[in-house]
């Protein structure tokens, strides 16, 4: 059973130390995760030479799959990087609206979004507050404009937010829930959406934060929930293989 990540981070140090692509690799071997969607480590408001750095670093390494950072409200600009970005290899757009001020559920996002639609590119989309701009419900209403994108909600709302995660993935079937964090920190919270039904495990995606989501601990959060193994397999890999083709 592969086990895929489908967000992890490449600061070049992390508490204290060196990290990179060397230590992406360390971390994944660590936790026995076979392959992770990497995105830069930093949020700055013009991302383009971050992605530009982590798209170079990770070139040729089939276990690394590049995603890129954009910044929707730099304008069509945004909308050249993440054309630039695929490429040159990415395979996944990161969206912070936290980060970069603006709201989901507005139009800010629409045109890169719809740039990922003529792309075929999975979107990744940080969960949050109401007041941050990327309430799981904004993002219900994000993809509710753009359906023929898969989106991944990262944190899956945690910890306030996450009945509106599961409506929003049960009002768009291209949402998938996202376990970064709650994975390690309160995986039974997944378990009871699974047993809940209206999302099941074949919506549901394993990712990391790493590092400052402790990988094994989330990888080790899932096996112990005690799902079956065709739902654990899925959670932990089978899912995200499918939806990035590998």
């Amino acid at each position: 059973m592969a086990v895929g990540d489908f967000e992890a981070y490449m600061p070049e140090e992390f508490d204290g130390a060196p990290y990179g692509r060397d230590g992406i690799l360390r971390t994944m071997d660590e936790a026995g995760i076979d392959f992770s969607v990497v995105f830069p480590g930093g949020l700055p408001p013009d991302p383009r030479s971050i992605n530009e750095e982590l798209l170079a670093a990770l070139k040729g390494d089939d276990r690394l799959l590049p995603g890129c950072l954009i910044n929707p409200t730099l304008g069509p600009p945004a909308v050249d990087e993440l054309r630039r970005c695929v490429d040159a290899g990415a395979r996944s757009m990161k969206l912070m609206a936290a980060a970069h001020g603006y709201r989901l559920d507005g139009p800010a996002p629409d045109a890169v979004m719809a740039a990922a639609a003529d792309l075929g590119l999975p979107v990744t989309i940080h969960s949050g507050s109401e007041v941050s701009g990327c309430s799981p419900a904004f993002i219900g209403a994000l993809a509710g404009r753009h359906p023929e994108v898969t989106i991944i909600m990262d944190h899956m709302g945690y910890r306030e937010w996450v009945g509106l995660a599961v409506e929003a993935a049960s009002a768009n079937p291209r949402i998938y829930l996202g376990t970064t964090l709650i994975a390690a920190a309160e995986p039974i919270t997944i378990k009871k959406i699974i047993q809940e039904g209206r999302v099941g495990a074949g919506r549901i995606v394993f990712g990391s934060n790493a590092p400052s989501g402790v990988a094994v601990n989330g990888v080790r959060g899932i096996r112990g929930l005690g799902l079956d193994a065709a739902d654990e397999a899925a959670l932990l890999g089978g899912n995200l293989a499918a939806i990035y083709g590998v």
